[in-house]
């Protein structure tokens, strides 16, 4: 493979049509599998479809249609090497989870914490239970949801928002600079909090808070320099692992 190529690629894997694309399969895994007593894991969305009940699942389904359309209409127009670049962006995805399992392991023995259940070494198979196609659905929901949420919006638009207002007080590169970093650091900590909510007191426990900050820290700088569709499949990858030990 040529440098032109790879090169050719790399614009594709950002594209927000192609992004869409590589989403999508994510999304129907999730549809396909969900399971109302599992949705706290992405609750907001979850929460969303229990209280609007079909009509929510149809309008969704339609969003989907449309945006599938858009986004073969936007790939045939540009000529977009959606192929490639998707098999580049799962393969990505798979690579960066099996790194943050030891790294953020070896990041948590360096501050005073104790070792995290969520550690992929202190997975454990539950002896009943939903099905591998279950956990594989909660896996791809937390992905897609969590990751729209917590770094599409809560960082990417924080910091655009943080932008213009430290560029009233400071110059462009020291604004970019200062709002990127709160934005990471105040998403990090929304990522980790989220998780206790409806109950769930453990998500408090400063071992585990903790590891959730990190895994939030990783997953946000993921986002800045290796794009959504990235970060969405690390996500989904570390989960499946940890779901299906």
């Amino acid at each position: 493979m040529t440098k032109s190529e790879i090169h050719r690629l790399g614009e594709a894997r950002r594209d927000p049509a192609v992004t869409l694309l590589a989403l999508l399969p994510l999304v129907l895994i999730h549809l396909g599998g969900r399971r109302e007593e599992m949705s706290d894991a992405f609750f907001l969305v979850e929460t969303i479809l229990a209280k609007v009940g079909n009509a929510g699942i149809l309008a969704l389904w339609s969003f989907l249609v449309l945006g599938l359309l858009w986004a073969l209409g936007r790939i045939h127009e540009l000529k977009l090497a959606w192929a490639g670049a998707s098999a580049m962006i799962l393969i990505e995805g798979l690579c960066w989870a099996l790194l943050l399992g030891p790294g953020l392991s070896q990041i948590t023995q360096w501050l005073p914490l104790e070792p995290s259940p969520l550690w992929l070494q202190m997975a454990t198979e539950s002896e009943a239970g939903p099905s591998a196609w279950n956990y594989l659905a909660l896996a791809a929901g937390a992905g897609v949801y969590e990751e729209l949420l917590f770094r599409g919006v809560a960082l990417g638009g924080g910091a655009l928002l943080l932008q213009f207002l430290f560029r009233k007080v400071a110059g462009d590169v020291t604004a970019n600079r200062l709002s990127f970093l709160l934005a990471l650091l105040l998403s990090s900590a929304f990522f980790a909090m989220a998780h206790g909510l409806y109950g769930h007191a453990e998500a408090f426990e400063a071992d585990v808070l903790g590891f959730r900050m990190l895994a939030g820290l990783a997953f946000g700088l993921l986002f800045a320099t290796r794009g959504l569709a990235v970060v969405v499949y690390a996500h989904f990858a570390y989960d499946s692992l940890y779901f299906l030990a």
